[in-house]
Order: structure tokens, then sequence, then C-alpha cells
């Protein structure tokens, strides 16, 4: 009886080791899909704000970007940014000399270089404490040809600082807003949302519900 016992304490030990393996290797993976999860989710509620406030926008200060436009300013840009800034939510109390070293790449890790319409060194923190970029692209634009870039880092300083991984995308037209990706069909986006790509797309893709 004795030697039964010891016998069923020795495969009741394995069993918990067993388990607590488990439960460590899982950790990780449990750890990813929650942070994945809060960065897809936050991403939805942020372009959802941002459609909102770009239909005020267009009511109250869309003319005043026209203006701005027409003038002759040295830097436009700045200026077009402290209109549009309170629609991205922009915290105006932050400091932004902590921005000045921030760098951002596509998903695969290549650099983006400074012709591209998504590079930009203007950025500002918003509100909620992420990170907002924008780039005034062209004053001529319309409703296929983008006003601006805005990009959102809902993962602040922190890494990875990657287009499609933690930082997503809107082209600003005339009357409306659009993700990166946006003209794909499903098939399209989830090809190109991989790990392996620039990681443009993948802002639609998340929006209809796509998975890391």
């Amino acid at each position: 009886m004795r030697k039964l016992k010891a016998f069923n304490m020795v495969e009741i030990m394995i069993v918990i080791c067993l388990l607590a393996t488990t439960v460590i290797l899982c950790l990780p993976v449990i750890f990813n899909n929650t942070k994945e999860a809060r960065i897809i989710s936050g991403w939805k509620k942020s372009f959802s704000e941002m459609h909102s406030n770009f239909e005020v926008f267009n009511i109250t200060d869309a003319q005043n970007i026209e203006t701005i436009c027409k003038s002759d300013l040295p830097d436009k840009e700045h200026e077009i940014f402290k209109v549009i800034g309170p629609y991205l939510n922009v915290d105006i109390t932050k400091d932004t000399h902590s921005l000045k070293h921030y760098h951002y790449k596509f998903k695969n890790g290549s650099h983006i270089p400074m012709q591209s319409m998504v590079f930009t060194k203007f950025f500002s923190y918003q509100e909620n404490g992420n990170i907002v970029g924008f780039k005034w692209i062209d004053c001529e634009c319309s409703n296929t040809v983008p006003c601006a870039t805005v990009l959102f880092d809902l993962n602040g300083l922190k890494a990875p600082n990657r287009i499609g991984s933690d930082i997503f995308g809107i082209y600003l037209y005339k009357n409306r807003i659009e993700a990166f990706g946006a003209e794909f069909d499903n098939d399209e986006l989830k090809h190109e949302c991989t790990k392996n790509s620039n990681g443009m797309s993948c802002s639609e893709y998340y929006l209809r519900g796509g998975k890391f």
C-alpha cells in the first residue's frame, strides 16, 4: 500500500510539472495575443474617432485649409497642422522634444524612402499618449488625390514602431478619409498584410476583421 501511494504521488508531481511547463510556454503566446487584440481594438477606435472628427472638420474648418493653401506662407504644413491638429486629438500641452529621434519602418523592417507619402518627421502626442504623424501632400487634392497622410502609433515610443504592426494610417481626401489599403478586396488584403510585406494594407485589413 505504501508503494502504491508513493507511486501515485510521483504521478501527481509529474502531471503538476507538465501543467506548469505548459502554462509557462503558453504565457508569451497569451501575452502577445492580448497585446495584438489591444492594438487592433485601439486602431478601430482611432479610425472611428477620426471618421467622426473629419465630418466636423469639413463643416467647420475645411475652408481655413484652402485659405492657407492660397497664401504665401513659407511653412504651410505647420499652419495646416494647427488647424487639423485638434481633430487628430493632439495634446498641445505635451513636449514633442522626445519625438525628434522617433523612427519607424515598414512591417518587413525596410526603411521608408523620403519621397514616400507615408514618410514624415512631423510627430505629436495624442491626448491618449499615442503618437500621431502628419504629412501634408497636396493643396490640389480631391476625392481621388490625397490631401494628407496621418499615421497613428498605438504603442507610442515602444517597439516595434512598424507600419502594419503597431502603426496604422489614413489618407485625408477632400471630403473623406480612407485607411491604407482600402482599395484592395479581402483576399488581396490578407495576402498583402504579412510579415514579409510593407504592412500598408494592414490598416484596412484589421478594420475588416483581419487577425494578426
